[in-house]
């Protein structure tokens, strides 16, 4: 037995463990380069952004719920200080909004693993999902990890330090927090929530489902009069990853892998769109206000080219990772509560709206006066580009490739079987 062993701290994966893994791998090097024009003379950047990529790896690796957690916070320290050293104009009230939104509501988490300690004395992911606990345990236990997971994806009415950090954030903690960070709550409600409060899920899901309904049209709405354009990204990450929690809370295998790919699109199609208007924009020209650009498609075809195929995506249009989330997770959605997920299916719409809007006005028109006439996509950017465009693209034509590495572990698959079995018989008695 190694130390780490002895000291109850279990590494090893499993295929939605992997999936994550290699996103997050798959989006560090594309995040630094997307910084390489004002970071490349910067050691302590790319030692920051080292150290973020650990501390996520280590949090879908480890198999114990303190360690998780534990990971969890350290992962906010990095990027704490990468946002106070590299930030915007506000970086000091964004990086101090982040720290105290996620640590406040982490505690709740905190008080949750110590009452499994005391419990069962084991807060391995394993050992709770074989334990039967008490309704009104479940009940309290629920409420003091959603608080976190709340805090996290985020839900309204939590939500108002993303849009600010996304905003003051440098481009690669912009596209690390919308990537994978986000990711966080996502991978703990299905490791730590639905396996062993089954009851207290089936139990709090229309509640859920009312804050991510909520979610979806109020971040749908103030989209649409929103005019930076990193805001407007940061909008629409809350609204995707509403859908996923959507699909995660369905009862049904089906929202449970929409849940997932949903995950995975997104984690490439927004870095890719904070990348272009973080980026390559703002690089330029130095303005992120959206009324600023107009006639792009004149003087910069290939951005362009980009803008729309990203705007498409990210809309969810089929023949994408995208659409193949939003799909199964809004079916799972509408088996689990018909008119609540009618519903949320309908702020598609509103998406949808607001991403037409954004990139009509910058690639429609003739070109305005005041704006320079600069070179089109580098050789850099239109490979950043292309490597996260394909898999979109790819996984959306082919998405059982991705389903199938989520579920190649037949423990884990075993686990949310049961779980969803649960939860159908308690449904079935009542």
């Amino acid at each position: 037995m190694s130390d780490w062993e002895e000291m109850g701290v279990y590494y090893t994966t499993d295929g939605m463990a992997d999936m994550f893994m290699l996103l997050t791998g798959y989006l560090l090097p594309l995040s630094m380069m997307a910084n390489w024009n004002s970071m490349k003379h910067s050691l302590l950047f790319y030692e920051l952004m080292t150290s973020i990529g650990a501390m996520l790896l280590m949090n879908f690796m480890c198999q114990d719920m303190t360690s998780f957690y534990m990971y969890f916070e350290v992962s906010l320290a990095p990027l704490f200080m990468l946002i106070g050293c590299y930030g915007a104009n506000n970086r000091d009230k964004a990086a101090d909004y982040m720290l105290m939104y996620t640590t406040y509501s982490s505690m709740f988490m905190l008080l949750a693993m110590g009452t499994y300690e005391m419990t069962i004395g084991n807060c391995d992911y394993t050992s709770i999902s074989l334990v039967v606990l008490s309704t009104d345990l479940q009940c309290m236990l629920f409420m003091a990890l959603i608080m976190g997971m709340m805090v996290k994806t985020p839900l309204v009415p939590v939500h108002t330090w993303l849009p600010v950090v996304h905003s003051e954030s440098p481009l690669a903690g912009s596209m690390t927090l919308a990537g994978v960070m986000l990711k966080l709550a996502m991978y703990a409600m299905m490791r730590l929530m639905l396996p062993s409060l089954s009851d207290a899920t089936v139990l709090y899901t229309p509640m859920a489902y009312l804050m991510c309904l909520m979610t979806m049209m109020y971040t749908a709405l103030i989209t649409l009069r929103q005019t930076d354009l990193k805001v407007i990204v940061a909008y629409s990450s809350m609204g995707h990853m509403a859908v996923c929690m959507l699909g995660m809370l369905s009862n049904s295998m089906v929202g449970m892998n929409g849940s997932l790919v949903m995950g995975m699109a997104h984690g490439l199609v927004s870095p890719a769109l904070f990348m272009m208007v973080g980026g390559m924009l703002y690089d330029r020209y130095h303005n992120r206000l959206m009324y600023y650009y107009q006639g792009l498609m004149t003087y910069m075809p290939l951005l362009s080219v980009y803008l729309t195929m990203l705007s498409f995506c990210n809309i969810g249009t089929p023949l994408t990772a995208n659409f193949m989330g939003e799909l199964l997770s809004l079916t799972g959605a509408m088996g689990r509560s018909v008119m609540l997920g009618s519903m949320s299916a309908l702020s598609v719409l509103l998406s949808a709206a607001y991403m037409l809007k954004v990139t009509n006005r910058l690639t429609g028109g003739m070109r305005t006066p005041y704006m320079a006439l600069t070179s089109d996509c580098t050789y850099r950017e239109s490979v950043l580009m292309l490597v996260l465009i394909m898999p979109t693209m790819y996984y959306g034509m082919y998405p059982n490739g991705m389903l199938n590495m989520m579920w190649q572990s037949g423990d884990l698959l075993y686990v949310f079987m049961s779980s969803v079995a649960r939860r159908t018989r308690r449904r079935a008695m009542r």
